[in-house]
């Protein structure tokens, strides 16, 4: 390892006490979303540690007046973007680090208050400490271990703290790509996908609502209705008995942790809604379809397989007239194992562990599409377990956000390059 990659490591050692406490910090604003709380709380308190470890911090907000548009589940809270800039010698290569600061809602019985930051067994307890503000904070504090060891990057180092990932980033993310305030060669997110392990890939998501209308009546009279629930039971039916053996053939070549996740899915019924009383026939029934795609998938077959379906049983029986909309859509995304954002990850993670990481694909979906759609090689790598998001008890090693804190900054310096070669 070379000398002043040597000291960029023992800087980030000095500064652990300071990467605790900044994780901490996060996890306290409890930045729920939906709907979107305390985010101007948690923007300010990103903006005020960013300055003063030396970056340069500019704030992209949402428009009043497109808040309905780009975050339709806000409640017209303000989304707030914090862009950190530091700048090298030049700016021929841009490195962009991307975390999102909301959270899900914490869920009851927990063992620790969720946003009180408990640090216990060398873990730090909260909702969003591993999915994802224990990230962002060894996010910050690579980017400050490189100032503090006088590291001069030949390129720009971007770090972005955005909002809405919980709910599709149209106000993150997306938001900050569309008006051309990401301006990277490289991106990379992050989302827990665990130090030894690195995500190249992740799946597509296509989320449906189906309807059926019926005739409602006396309950003791049902002849005399149309029973909508019974509608929905035949296509509930028809999809578990015909499409999801087919769905269980579809196997990835794009490996993931657990192997499980390799095989294309549906979920049917994450939501259903129907009836009013029980002595109503319902006249009405909603269903949800959570189609999970691998990268070998597109939108459109997916869609045309559960279209398929509804035509047929129409074929059968004319008076079933269910309406399909789509509530969520995006195809997988993949960025090759060969990019150099990838392999210089990989390279850097086996130099700070000793172990050569995994590359798989996420089985969910992250805002790295948004930077591979605008062209930005990306991978996503950092702390946590995605088996502990948004579950109760959540909480990240404490010893996972220190290396991931000196992988950051070892890729800063690789893929950017330094002036200093010794």
């Amino acid at each position: 390892m070379k000398k002043v990659e040597e000291k960029v490591i023992s800087t980030v050692e000095r500064l652990k006490g300071e990467l605790i406490s900044t994780t901490r910090e996060l996890i306290r604003i409890p930045t729920i979303n939906p709907p979107g709380e305390n985010y101007e709380e948690c923007v300010c308190y990103l903006s005020d540690v960013l300055n003063q470890a030396g970056l340069k911090v500019q704030v992209v907000q949402v428009p009043k007046a497109k808040l309905d548009e780009f975050a339709p589940l806000g409640n017209g809270l303000p989304r707030l973007n914090l862009l950190a800039e530091l700048s090298g010698n030049s700016e021929k290569k841009a490195l962009h680090f991307n975390g999102h600061y909301d959270v899900v809602p914490a869920t009851d019985n927990w063992k620790v208050p969720p946003f009180k930051a408990v640090v216990k067994d060398g873990r730090i307890y909260g909702r969003g400490s591993s999915d994802m503000k224990g990230a962002i904070a060894s996010m910050v504090i690579a980017a400050k271990a490189l100032v503090e060891s006088d590291v001069d990057l030949n390129g720009l180092l971007q770090i972005s703290a955005v909002p809405d990932e919980e709910t599709d980033g149209l106000g993150g993310s997306s938001f900050i790509i569309k008006e051309g305030k990401v301006k990277a060669d490289y991106c990379i997110i992050g989302e827990p996908s665990g130090v030894n392990n690195i995500w190249n890939a992740h799946k597509g998501t296509l989320w449906m609502q189906i309807e059926t209308i019926g005739r409602a009546a006396h309950g003791s009279q049902p002849w005399l209705g149309i029973n909508a629930f019974e509608e929905m039971v035949q296509i509930i039916n028809a999809v578990d008995k015909e499409l999801k053996p087919v769905l269980a053939k579809k196997i990835s070549a794009y490996p993931t942790i657990p192997p499980q996740g390799q095989v294309a899915t549906i979920n049917i019924g994450g939501f259903v809604q129907t009836g009013k009383a029980v002595n109503i026939v319902p006249d009405r029934c909603l269903l949800s379809i959570d189609r999970r795609l691998i990268p070998e998938e597109n939108l459109d077959e997916a869609k045309k397989e559960i279209r398929d379906i509804l035509r047929k049983l129409q074929r059968k029986d004319p008076s079933l007239k269910p309406k399909i909309r789509t509530l969520s859509q995006f195809n997988a995304c993949l960025t090759p194992a060969d990019s150099p954002v990838c392999t210089t990850t990989t390279k850097t993670v086996e130099k700070i562990t000793g172990k050569k990481p995994t590359t798989t694909m996420c089985i969910g979906g992250l805002d790295m599409r948004y930077f591979v759609d605008a062209g930005i090689p990306s991978v996503a790598y950092g702390p946590g377990d995605l088996r502990l998001a948004h579950t109760v008890n959540e909480h990240v090693e404490i010893k996972e956000l220190v290396t991931a804190a000196k992988v950051y900054a070892l890729v800063a310096m690789k893929l950017l390059g330094t002036t200093d070669s010794s």
